[in-house]
């Protein structure tokens, strides 16, 4: 291969000329009009790439007052070395190590960090060394200036965006102007607010620097034949999977490549060219099993390697709510919220959107390079089905989805290429979602941070405080995962006096009646049975209780008195080693909307808790 480049396949249909009296407008007097090719080519070939990463940093930028929000506390924990976790969590190592198996999980149960339903085989650790030392570069610099933190994430956008914009002119088949177009689409895109805006989240802008250059480098590579773009391609393929996981995404990419934009070669010698990368993948794989990272236990994050069956289960369901998030900038988040049914339903329904979005680019896909982007961008989403739905796994599918759309316009709206009129009017109206509308809502995402942060602050914002509650366990009868973990985490990351322990009995998403059976007993029923809202399961696995299991705690003993069909516990006993009045514990709850003293009922007597609806 080295020293001969292999000859691509004419993927640009030629575009007819148009004349000088055409409108550069795609509407005029209420029918769609050809574009003029001349103007829109020469106003979307300013769209440099250095400009583009500018305009993407611009939109958010009010990513630079948003502070520390969810996991950025619990990195901070880690970087200052405070709390009781910090012998057993290294800043490189950890820092994005949530439950650690031995006696870290051990001690994290102690503390109350673990609800009593979490499995005792939970795991969640993830190898992302590279994008540790970034924070660690942060914290060596500016430990207490958060918008320099910022400033720093802010930097590795840009960085994306200028590398893509590349990329999309890299590509052969793509005119400048399309290029251009891609580039635009891109840079303001809305699903980047999050890890744009998000410290914790600056991993997944590390994975799409590292993606779009492994991209470029792998191109150049199979255009020269000049081995050493592959040694550099290669080189940043390791760095990305040292920063995060979604890296794997630009695989399929690669696939992709091989599969459409090669046509000339025999297609096993073309695509045996991904071997390399494939080899690299199972080195990390390997290396990640045995220093022991991985993830298990959790119905919310799925574990390829570990359980692959289930992971075929929840990619069924996941993917193509993906692909309807990257197209039709559906409110993909809110799948966490969703009951069973309706997160059923949600799929189905996106199914049935992807497939009309197929139909819509069907014509556009004779050219190779549109099933180039089409093929990337389905293939690089299956590995991020390994974690529930959210906007911010597109970023690495935005590049195939909109290199596709550029082409759509171009094809549709610009050489007047035969199609029907329902299809450039859906062209038109992609545009007006992907560019107007999607720029508002990546401002507005980053804007909007810190309120969906408050989510995580609640308990330590509203839960009791003074000298006496170091000796004191707070015991959260109705409550979530993160507000109770991140009530005493944030208090020890700033210095203030927090809990002995914490507790968490029941969920605040269910309706739950707790019974006093004697002085020192609370029998606990859900309406619906115990974690039944999607929210509650990041901490628990398909396992299912029996009646009569028994869990032990610091302060308690939980027992399953009665299970749901589905193996959920329907009702719950929690048998204090002391009787409930004790001034070492201290009784919370959620109701009206806020956090408040529980009164604890008499012997015989129950009190009823209704659901909690959280506005943020």
């Amino acid at each position: 291969m080295a020293g001969r480049s292999p000859q691509l396949v004419q993927s640009q249909r030629p575009l007819r000329q148009p004349r000088a009296e055409l409108s550069p407008f795609p509407c005029e007097r209420g029918r769609i009009q050809p574009v003029n090719l001349q103007v829109w080519s020469a106003r979307l070939e300013r769209c440099r790439p250095a400009f583009l990463g500018l305009l993407a940093c611009l939109l958010a930028a009010p990513a630079l007052a948003a502070g520390l929000v969810g996991d950025d506390y619990f990195h901070r924990m880690i970087l200052l070395h405070r709390g009781e976790l910090a012998p057993f969590l290294r800043p490189v190592t950890d820092l994005f190590t949530f439950v650690k198996q031995g006696d870290g999980a051990e001690v994290m149960r102690g503390l109350g960090y673990l609800p009593w339903w979490s499995d005792p085989a939970l795991h969640i650790s993830l190898f992302r060394p590279l994008a540790a030392l970034t924070h660690m570069l942060d914290y060596t610099l500016w430990p207490d200036n958060f918008a320099l933190q910022h400033l720093h994430s802010l930097g590795w956008s840009f960085a994306g965006v200028v590398l893509v914009a590349c990329l999309y002119r890299t590509v052969p088949g793509m005119s400048m102007a399309a290029a251009g177009l891609a580039g635009l689409l891109f840079a303001v895109e809305d699903a980047h607010a999050l890890p744009s805006a998000w410290l914790a989240n600056r991993n997944a802008l590390l994975c799409l620097v590292s993606g779009a250059a492994t991209l470029i480098l792998h191109i150049r590579w199979r255009l020269t034949g000049r081995r050493h773009w592959l040694v550099l391609a290669l080189s940043a393929f390791t760095a990305g999977l040292l920063c995060g996981e979604a890296t794997i995404g630009a695989l399929g990419y690669l696939v992709a490549w091989h599969l459409t934009m090669e046509q000339d070669r025999p297609r096993f010698r073309s695509l045996a060219a991904v071997s390399y990368y494939v080899g690299v993948v199972c080195l990390w794989r390997l290396l990640y099993g045995t220093l022991g990272y991985g993830t298990s236990g959790s119905l919310l994050y799925v574990d390829p390697g570990q359980t692959p069956f289930l992971f075929l289960q929840v990619l069924a369901e996941r993917w193509p709510i993906l692909i309807a998030g990257q197209w039709l900038q559906l409110p993909i988040d809110v799948w966490i919220i969703l009951s069973r049914d309706k997160q059923v339903i949600f799929s189905l329904a996106s199914a049935v959107l992807a497939a009309a979005m197929f139909l819509l680019f069907r014509p556009a896909l004779k050219l190779p390079v549109a099933r180039f982007w089409a093929i990337g961008m389905g293939l690089c989403l299956v590995p991020v089905c390994a974690a529930f739905p959210m906007e911010r796994l597109l970023i690495l599918g935005g590049i195939g989805a909109f290199g596709l759309l550029a082409l759509l316009v171009e094809s549709y709206l610009v050489s007047l290429s035969a199609s029907a009129p329902w299809r450039r009017r859906a062209a038109i109206a992609l545009l007006v979602v992907h560019v107007p509308i999607a720029a508002m809502f990546l401002t507005a995402g980053t804007t909007g941070l810190p309120a969906f942060g408050e989510f995580f602050l609640l308990a330590a914002r509203e839960s009791p405080t003074g000298p006496d509650i170091t000796q004191q366990t707070f015991i959260y009868v109705n409550g979530n995962d993160f507000p109770v973990f991140y009530g005493r985490v944030v208090r020890i990351v700033n210095r203030a006096q927090a809990p002995r322990r914490v507790a968490q009995l029941a969920s605040m998403f269910d309706g739950n009646r707790v019974y006093r059976q004697d002085l020192s007993t609370l029998v606990v029923t859900p309406d619906n049975g115990f974690f039944a809202a999607p929210l509650d399961r990041l901490l628990v696995s398909d396992n299912r209780f029996r009646q009569g299991t028994r869990i032990d705690r610091p302060d308690y003993q939980a027992e399953v008195l009665s299970i749901n069909q589905d193996g959920r516990p329907a009702v719950v006993s929690f048998r204090f080693h002391r009787p409930l009045e004790q001034t070492s514990l201290r009784w919370l709850c959620w109701k009206d909307g806020r956090l408040q003293e529980f009164p604890l009922p008499n012997v015989g007597d129950s009190i009823l808790l209704p659901r909690i609806k959280l506005e943020f």
